[in-house]
C-alpha cells in the first residue's frame, strides 16, 4: 500500500472515531443535564411553603336584642273616692312621697259619724239585754228561745256598727301602697261620686319596660337576664336592669314574644312614660373563631388549613355566623391551633411548610356581636 492510501485511511479512522466520541459526549451531557432537571425539581417540591398564621380563639354566638319601650312605673293607679260627697279636704301635694295607709282626701262625714254613734247605742242596749236574760235563765224566768233572740240581736247590733264604722271609713280617701301622688284633680267643695278621679299614685322605685322578641331568639332569653336601657331624656347614661318577667305565649301575627324589663330607679331620676331603648344581650355557644382569610372552600365544603408539626393539615368547618374579619365556626379546632392565612394556594395535604409570622394579632377585644335582632 502506497503512502497516499495509508494517510487517507488513517484519516478516516480518525474521523470515525472522534464521531464515535463526540456522540457519547452528547449522550453524557444530556443524561447529566436531565439528572440535574430532576434533582432541582425534587429540591423544589421539598422546599417548605412559607405561610402566615393566625391563633384559633373562641368566641360566643351570642345576639344582642335591640328595643325600643315605654316606662311604667312599678305600681301605678289611678284613684278613685269609695263613696259619693263633697270634698272637705284634700290632704297632699302634686309630687309628694307618701306611704302606705296616708289619708289624701276627706269627704263630709257627719251622717256617717251619726250613724256610727247610733250603732253603738244599739249595740250597748242589745248586750245589756243579753246579759239580763243571761242571769235569769237559770231561774226559769224566760224561755230559752227568748234568751236565743237576744243573742242574736247583740250579733247583728255589731255588725250594724262595724257597717256603719266602714261607712265612716270610706269618706277618706287613703294611699293603697307607698309612692308619689300626682296632681289632684279636685278641690275643696267639689262634689264627687265613685267615678271620679282624684289623683294618680306611682310606686317609681323600679320601671318596667315591655318590649318584644322575635321567635328565633326566644330560648336565650332568662328570668334575671341583665340588660342595659339608656333614655333620651339623660343622653350618656346607662340603666342596668333584669328581665321580670317573660310572656307565655309567641304572638302568631308579629312572631314576637313579649318580655317585661324591671329597672331600679336609684336616686329617683327616672319617671314613668320615658321612652327606653333596651339592649338585651343573649346566652349563646362558644365555638372556635377563625380569620375569614382562612377560610377556604372546595367540593365537599368549606375547610381550613392549620399547621401541625411544621406540615399543613386540612380541616373541615360548618360556618356559624361571621363577625366583621372574624367567622365562627364548628369544627375539630383547639386555642393551640393555628390557622394559615396567607399563602394557602400552594398546600396541600402533609406539605411542609414555613411560618413567616407567628405573633398574630389577637382578635380585637371589645368587639360588638352582632345585632341580629332588633
Amino acid at each position: 500500500m502506497n503512502t497516499a492510501k495509508q494517510i487517507v485511511l488513517l484519516g478516516v479512522i480518525a474521523a470515525v472515531a472522534a464521531g464515535a466520541w463526540f456522540a457519547d459526549f452528547d449522550t453524557l451531557l444530556g443524561r447529566e443535564s436531565a439528572e440535574a432537571q430532576k434533582s432541582a425539581k425534587r429540591k423544589r417540591v421539598r422546599r417548605p411553603v412559607p405561610v402566615i398564621v393566625k391563633p384559633v380563639i373562641f368566641d360566643s354566638d351570642a345576639a344582642v336584642i335591640e328595643a325600643v319601650g315605654t316606662g311604667v312605673a312599678r305600681k301605678a293607679v289611678t284613684l278613685f273616692p269609695e263613696s259619693a260627697g263633697r270634698v272637705v279636704q284634700v290632704m297632699f301635694s302634686a309630687g309628694q312621697k307618701v306611704a302606705a295607709g296616708t289619708p289624701l282626701l276627706k269627704l263630709d262625714d257627719e251622717e256617717e259619724r251619726l250613724a256610727v254613734q247610733l250603732a253603738n247605742v244599739s249595740l250597748e242596749d242589745a248586750q245589756r239585754k243579753l246579759q239580763r236574760y243571761q242571769k235569769i235563765v237559770a231561774r226559769g224566768s224566760i224561755s230559752r228561745s227568748e234568751l236565743d233572740t237576744a243573742r242574736t240581736a247583740s250579733t247583728s247590733a255589731k255588725l250594724r256598727l262595724s257597717q256603719a264604722e266602714l261607712a265612716l271609713r270610706r269618706r277618706t280617701l287613703v294611699a293603697p301602697f307607698s309612692g308619689v301622688v300626682g296632681i289632684a284633680a279636685v278641690e275643696p267643695g267639689d262634689r264627687v261620686t265613685t267615678t271620679t278621679a282624684i289623683t294618680s299614685l306611682d310606686d317609681r322605685s323600679a320601671l318596667r319596660v315591655d318590649f318584644d322578641v322575635p321567635e328565633n331568639f326566644v330560648y336565650g332569653v332568662r328570668k334575671g337576664g341583665a340588660l342595659t336601657a339608656t333614655t333620651w331624656a339623660l343622653p350618656g347614661e346607662r340603666f342596668k336592669g333584669m328581665i321580670a318577667t317573660i310572656g307565655s305565649r309567641i304572638n302568631k301575627d308579629t312572631r314576637t314574644l313579649r318580655v317585661r324589663a324591671q329597672i331600679p330607679n336609684k336616686g329617683d331620676r327616672l319617671r314613668p312614660g320615658m321612652a327606653f331603648s333596651i339592649r338585651l344581650p343573649l346566652t349563646g355557644t362558644r365555638f372556635p373563631s377563625v380569620p375569614s382569610a382562612a377560610i377556604q372552600w372546595s367540593r365537599k365544603g368549606a375547610f381550613v388549613w392549620i399547621v401541625r408539626e411544621n406540615k399543613a393539615t386540612r380541616v373541615p368547618v360548618s360556618v356559624i355566623k361571621r363577625s366583621d374579619a372574624w367567622v365562627l365556626v364548628d369544627a375539630q379546632l383547639t386555642t393551640k391551633n393555628r390557622v394559615v392565612i396567607e399563602g394557602v394556594q400552594r398546600l396541600r395535604a402533609g406539605r411542609a411548610v414555613t411560618v413567616r409570622n407567628d405573633t398574630a394579632e389577637a382578635k380585637p377585644q371589645g368587639k360588638k356581636p352582632d345585632k341580629r335582632a332588633q
